[in-house]
């Protein structure tokens, strides 16, 4: 274990050893070779000696007197320090002299003053390697353009221009204390004008004139994505944003939009990142639409997939393109144990297109048992566009098993039994299939609960069957037919059971559902709003779908005072 622990080290003192050999070795055509960073690396090194060694172990124990775990911790994890042995006093001190005077009496997790330096040091041993830390070259003026007074002035801004509070402060400065030395003028200030004149969609407005909503978004990306204001704004804020705008035909206030909800786009590399994303998107979309061809109006309409697509799920862009590619090939599986036809869009374009947010799930975790449970219940024929008939995919697996539970208890479909295991037979894939996709997105507690127990609470007070008037499909009320439903109950014996159709129970809405089943709308809304608040926290649901005992909602109260 103990080697293991020292395994960073070990493979950076190689590695630092083979660079400098092949810097003071190589000639000629080998010493091109050397990538530009290598070289600005090994200019001003020599060899790391014992004495080098010494020295910097010397200065840990100088720092960390009494934590002597400290020091090997700050060894192991970040052996880059045992390169600073000529910069002991030109940076290391300094660094460590700013973050005792930012962090000051902070308590740490031990409670005492002044621990909090200690605790960001264990957290991350790169702090004491963080670049424009210190004096350097003996000029009183950092690279930051900015000067001794920098972290007050930072401070002040955050506090009185954005109004973060103390323990905002507070959270800063243990979380992202190189903050705190950037130039405000240079750095800070420019980077959140830009980031609100985004967010509001107008150039030059000051923070007073902007909404409260706006002000706590430029509040929380400032908390939150701290690392922005480190970025120049002409050469990677603006051009980023300049790109998402002209490439995805965004408008400002879309733009806003997608800034506001993953704020981290702004720091992604355009050529490296942003471009190939959206190209794969683009690509997925063509690839999985009909009549695909090489137009510019078709690139124009995928454009404009690609923008609503966006801005329903900004997120998918803090997707990693492997994230993406790896879940289209997988909805491309489906497509073909679906037995998808040719010429149909593919179940990734549909899923882009209508419910984005699915790429954002874990395939393995989240999308795959899904799939799997669907295509055990309905089986894999035509399964794809079963699930792009709603935003199946995007309901918890929990949510997904009551609901299906629900439409089992009351009979209108027939679920396997456990003693059967996981499969379904024929037959009760026959009767799932009358469940669509929709009707298990049907909101269990706000729907499909009241309407059942307002049904049965109908039939038990009247003693009688439902009497129900079903309109035909061309809406004539004079073909209307009257049918009557009785719903399981104790008194109710199977053979007397007729369900009211499942797309009225599930599908309607509450107008229709109380038209066409001869109910009063406005009785039905007085026990709607009554029932759902009880029926949300009502322990006799979970009772009643294991043993099929009947919800009383007037004793649920009495159940929970028990």
């Amino acid at each position: 274990v103990k080697k293991q622990q020292w395994t960073k080290t070990r493979k950076y003192l190689y590695q630092y050893r083979a660079n400098l050999a092949q810097h003071n070795g190589g000639g000629g055509n080998e010493s091109t070779t050397i990538s530009k960073k290598r070289k600005r690396i090994s200019r001003n090194r020599g060899p790391l000696t014992i004495s080098h060694l010494q020295q910097i172990i010397a200065f840990l124990e100088a720092t960390f007197p009494a934590r002597p775990d400290l020091q090997v911790h700050i060894l192991q994890n970040t052996p880059r320090i045992l390169s600073q042995h000529h910069s002991i006093e030109s940076k290391l001190v300094p660094t460590v002299e700013f973050l005792k005077e930012l962090y000051g009496d902070m308590p740490g997790s031990d409670g005492k003053k002044g621990t909090m330096f200690i605790d960001a040091i264990q957290r991350n041993p790169n702090l004491l390697l963080v670049r424009g830390v210190g004096y350097v070259g003996g000029n009183t003026s950092s690279d930051n353009g900015g000067s001794g007074c920098s972290e007050k002035e930072v401070e002040e801004y955050l506090q009185n221009v954005l109004e973060i509070s103390a323990q905002g402060i507070t959270k800063l400065k243990r979380y992202q204390p190189t903050l705190f030395q950037l130039s405000l003028k240079s750095k800070v200030q420019p980077a959140v004008e830009y980031l609100l004149s985004v967010l509001s969609g107008q150039d030059d407005v000051s923070i007073g004139s902007i909404s409260s909503k706006q002000k706590k978004q430029l509040v929380k990306i400032v908390m939150n994505h701290s690392n922005l204001l480190q970025l120049d704004v002409d050469s990677n804020i603006r051009r980023t944003t300049i790109f998402l705008q002209d490439y995805c035909q965004l408008t400002d206030k879309e733009l806003a939009t997608i800034v506001g909800s993953i704020p981290a786009v702004l720091g992604l590399s355009v050529a490296g990142n942003l471009k190939q994303k959206l190209q794969l998107l683009l690509d997925i979309l063509k690839m999985g639409t009909k009549h695909s061809s090489y137009s510019d109006d078709e690139t124009d309409d995928l454009k404009i997939a690609l923008r609503k697509a966006l801005l329903k799920h900004p997120k998918i862009l803090g997707l990693s393109s492997s994230n993406i590619r790896t879940k289209a090939d997988y909805f491309d599986e489906v497509d073909l144990k679906s037995n998808m036809k040719q010429g149909d869009n593919t179940l990734a374009a549909r899923l882009l297109m209508t419910a984005p947010s699915v790429y954002s799930l874990s395939l393995q975790d989240n999308i795959v048992p899904k799939v799997e449970y669907f295509a055990s219940l309905w089986g894999w024929s035509s399964l794809s566009d079963k699930l792009c008939e709603c935003p199946l995919l995007t309901l918890s697996m929990d949510n997904i098993r009551t609901t299906l539970s629900f439409y089992n208890m009351t009979g209108y479909i027939e679920l396997p039994s456990e003693e059967s295991g996981s499969d379904s037979t024929s037959s009760s894939r026959q009767s799932a299939g009358i469940v669509r996709s929709r009707y298990i997105a049907t909101s269990l507690y706000n729907r499909l609960l009241p309407r059942w127990n307002f049904l049965l609470e109908e039939q038990e007070r009247n003693d009688r069957q439902l009497e129900a008037f079903i309109v035909s499909d061309d809406n004539d009320a004079s073909k209307a037919e009257r049918i009557n439903y009785s719903l399981p109950t104790s008194k109710t014996t199977v053979d007397k059971v007729m369900l009211p159709p499942l797309h009225l129970l599930a599908g309607a809405t509450d107008e229709v559902f109380c038209r066409q089943l001869n109910l009063s709308l406005s009785e039905y809304n007085v026990f709607k709003e009554e029932a759902i608040p009880r029926l949300k926290f009502n322990s006799q649901f979970d009772r009643w779908l294991k043993t099929g005992r009947p919800i009383d909602l007037i004793s649920t109260d009495d159940d929970e005072k028990r």
